[in-house]
């Protein structure tokens, strides 16, 4: 029961995530690129509270916290989390919640199917037929229509799930989730610091920041990011990697729920027949097979 508590809250922050994003950029017109840094420091912010007054703590009674927090976390963990963080702030500005989390997680499946074939798991028909299900799904949501993404929208969105679900792969190999999080989530706010560096040459900032927006990024970062990430490291391990895919499949239907509640977003028959499809298709896939 513990366990599924803390997926299903984990899950929920997930989704959380989607509808905060939207509200910063969309409803207070916060710019993308000073939403991503602020959810990131202040995800960096909080974990590092939580190391300092020791809810973080290190492996052993003679280690360094700061040391310990290090070696668990990664390089490629912490780009993966950046790239995940930036695009999915970058394609929020055009695209609507439960939209934005039906293609974004679609591809967290395809990346976690990918990496099975990298390790020589072998597609079969079951899963085949559901792969090209799933695809036919998420062509028919980018067909022209009024409830269509836009065509690069959708692309980056993709890329944000790619790199999810590469940085999901990363983490099940930490032998603690708090210290990985907290070690990648710094590592990454090196990239960001680099990045809002180089930034200006390209785009133009508005540090006119409402104070609404500044809360939506606050809370994204210290609360449904965090305390999210810290959760989904720690639920990772105890499930196979078919079982923590089909697992993420409900995060669509809660941002759906949650943008109807929250941003008042319409659930068109076309999001409901292309969830119905492309979840179909990938839980046909990633059932094929029972183990790792």
């Amino acid at each position: 029961m513990r366990l599924f508590l803390s997926t299903l809250l984990c899950l929920t922050l997930f989704s959380l995530n989607s509808i905060l994003c939207r509200m910063a950029l969309v409803t207070y017109g916060m710019d993308a690129i000073l939403y991503t840094a602020i959810r990131c420091f202040s995800a960096v912010a909080m974990l590092a509270l939580l190391c300092l007054v020791h809810v973080i703590r290190p492996k052993g009674a003679q280690s360094s916290i700061w040391r310990d927090v290090w070696q668990e976390s990664s390089w490629p963990g912490a780009f993966f989390l950046f790239m995940y963080m930036f695009w999915f702030s970058i394609t929020y500005i055009a695209m609507p919640s439960a939209a934005g989390t039906l293609i974004l997680n679609s591809c967290v499946q395809f990346s976690m199917l990918g990496w099975g074939l990298c390790q020589g798991i072998y597609l079969t028909r079951q899963q085949l037929v559901g792969l090209i299900a799933a695809f036919a799904g998420l062509v028919f949501l980018m067909m022209p229509g009024l409830s269509t993404p836009p065509l690069w929208s959708a692309f980056t969105m993709a890329i944000a799930g790619l790199s999810w679900g590469a940085y999901t792969v990363c983490g099940r190999s930490a032998s603690s989730a708090a210290l990985a999080t907290a070690g990648n989530f710094m590592r990454s706010a090196v990239i960001m610091a680099v990045v809002l560096i180089v930034a200006p040459l390209f785009h133009t900032f508005s540090l006119d920041v409402p104070g609404p927006a500044l809360a939506c990024a606050l809370a994204a970062g210290a609360l449904a990011s965090a305390f999210s990430y810290i959760l989904w490291y720690l639920v990772v391990p105890k499930y196979s990697l078919v079982a923590i895919s089909i697992i993420q499949l409900a995060i669509p239907i809660i941002t759906a729920v949650l943008g109807a509640m929250f941003l008042s977003e319409a659930i068109t028959l076309r999001l409901v027949i292309c969830t119905v499809v492309i979840l179909g298709g990938i839980a046909l896939a990633v059932s094929a097979k029972r183990h790792d």
